[in-house]
């Protein structure tokens, strides 16, 4: 089920691939770490794509549905959320370094 630019978007680097089957494929993000699975289906000719998120490869969620088998869209989605991540982590950084004495000082 998946085409060439399917294929081209999952192998270019960003993702390292766990699992691969027909319809769908587990991967990890490089930048985070984080599991995703897109799976296509196609339910009495609504076809369409569930993308699962986690963050230990264990215990999945839906993330996200699309009301089409496009891979592209689940890609995007991906990378924004490793975005708002790598964003998240740098502030919880920049915050956790500063001593309790300072913080209340700010106060």
């Amino acid at each position: 089920m998946f085409d060439k630019f399917d294929v081209f978007l999952i192998n270019c680097g960003y993702f390292d691939v766990i699992n691969w089957e027909n319809d769908s494929v587990e991967v990890m993000s490089t930048e985070t770490g984080h599991y995703w699975i897109m799976k296509k289906f196609d339910k009495e000719g609504y076809p369409g794509l569930v993308l699962y998120h986690s963050h230990d490869g264990r215990s999945y969620h839906v993330h996200f549905c699309y009301k089409d088998q496009e891979i592209a869209p689940a890609v995007s989605e991906i990378m924004s959320h490793d975005r708002y991540q790598k964003k998240k982590l740098k502030l919880r950084n920049k915050i956790t370094k500063v001593s309790n004495g300072e913080l209340l000082r700010a106060i």
